[in-house]
């Protein structure tokens, strides 16, 4: 009787339907490994509560992730939710009909949790909010305080763009290698460009120019930007080969302690441990940031910074299911995490407040203290625009271009788009 009855058991379960699951596929660009396992476990953590979810985690590198995203977002593999640096970039994923507007599944738990700085960031001009604020970053200057003790520079001296080339000479002369670059990718170049324009022109001659007014990004303070960039490379202050380095070589070459600074985003404290030899990087009490230099007559406030405002977007055939998922990833319980690993900053409420590595702290005090917080211009001014200011700034850090030729290339891509 007992097998007739587990045989009657057995064909019961093989005509049960077995419980059907959405699939939502999250296409990052996470490459620390140690925040790749937290993102993993959170998303196990979510499966287990929703087994009729399956979420999915592709994985592009940065610049991988640029050159193929429109692409993907076209295709029958496109993903339900990914990364994104908002800014212009997004309003035309969001014209070109790639996105989902959720701002009636979306809970209002969710919107409160980012503040309106981050519902704004991700609202397009249409008035629709296609995705959720994640984290904001600064670039800073990271510097190697043993090389600095070597080279015998104070770090205050290089308060002023005046003071900054001193020291990068004095670097020189030491036989140490002043700056990391990543060349072979531009985008870090083009922190360089950005940070003087937001020194020389300000939030609003940025704006003006953005906008196509008089003479746009060909204007006085967009060629002196360049001018300046030029001094700095005419000292030949990259380590050698930088053209041909990615953003990874360079953060591990300052991570080894060969190079004195390296001007990017708070991401590199743990990204150049990871990209180092030892996997250690530079320790603590030897590492610092400083503010970039300020130029005298500049029309910048000098509180202003310049960085991101990261989120997620949902694409056009995202489920409800995938704006679930976000909802969990992106709550204030979960994003401690990446607080507490010093990961990024989070933007959900709360989040942040116990955050303990005093880098990670500072930066977000000069986020919070800033007169204008620029989007990293690349994803501010779309993606056609973006790509000639990262072009021209990695050929005006080769000193290859003339700062007039530069300033005209940009407001030529940006009279095209308007």
């Amino acid at each position: 009787m007992k097998h007739i009855a587990l045989a009657a058991m057995l064909g019961l379960a093989a005509v049960l339907p077995v419980q059907a699951q959405t699939v939502v596929k999250h296409l990052h660009i996470t490459s620390i490994p140690a925040e790749v396992e937290l993102m993993n476990q959170i998303a196990a953590d979510f499966m287990a509560a929703n087994p009729d979810i399956k979420v999915e985690l592709p994985f592009l590198e940065n610049e991988a992730f640029k050159a193929k995203l429109t692409t993907l977002l076209q295709s029958a593999d496109a993903p339900d939710v990914f990364h994104s640096w908002g800014g212009g970039v997004f309003y035309e994923q969001a014209k070109a009909g790639f996105l989902r507007p959720v701002e009636d599944v979306l809970s209002q738990e969710a919107k409160d949790n980012q503040g309106q700085a981050g519902v704004s960031a991700f609202t397009a001009p249409d008035g629709h909010i296609y995705g959720v604020a994640r984290d904001v970053s600064e670039v800073v200057l990271w510097y190697n305080k043993a090389l600095f003790e070597q080279a015998g520079v104070d770090p205050a001296t290089l308060a002023t763009w005046d003071g900054f080339l001193a020291a990068v000479q004095k670097f020189k002369d030491a036989g140490i290698t002043p700056l990391a670059l990543g060349g072979k990718d531009k985008w870090p170049a083009h922190f360089w460009w950005s940070k003087l324009v937001v020194r020389l022109a300000g939030q609003d001659g940025f704006n003006a120019a953005a906008r196509g007014e008089g003479d746009g990004f060909a204007g006085e303070d967009f060629v002196k930007a360049g001018d300046y960039f030029l001094q700095l490379a005419q000292l030949e202050p990259w380590q050698e080969g930088f053209l041909a380095a990615g953003y990874g070589d360079a953060s591990g070459y300052f991570g080894d302690g060969k190079a004195a600074m390296h001007l990017m985003g708070d991401w590199d404290y743990g990204a150049m441990k990871d990209n180092s030899a030892n996997k250690q990087g530079i320790p603590d009490d030897q590492l610092g940031i400083l503010p970039f230099p300020t130029i005298e007559g500049g029309k910048g406030d000098p509180t202003d910074t310049l960085g991101g405002l990261g989120g997620i977007l949902f694409s056009k055939n995202a489920s409800d299911a995938a704006v679930k998922w976000v909802e969990f990833f992106n709550s204030a319980a979960q994003q401690k995490k990446y607080a507490d690993g010093a990961y990024y900053i989070p933007i959900a409420k709360g989040a942040a407040d116990g955050m303990t590595n005093p880098f990670k702290v500072q930066i977000a005090r000069n986020i919070g203290g800033a007169h204008w917080h620029a989007l990293f211009f690349d994803q501010a001014l779309g993606p056609n625009v973006g790509g000639v200011v990262n072009d021209v700034s990695a050929e005006l850090a080769a000193n290859s271009i003339a700062a007039d030729e530069a300033a005209e290339l940009i407001k030529e891509a940006v009279d095209e788009s308007l």
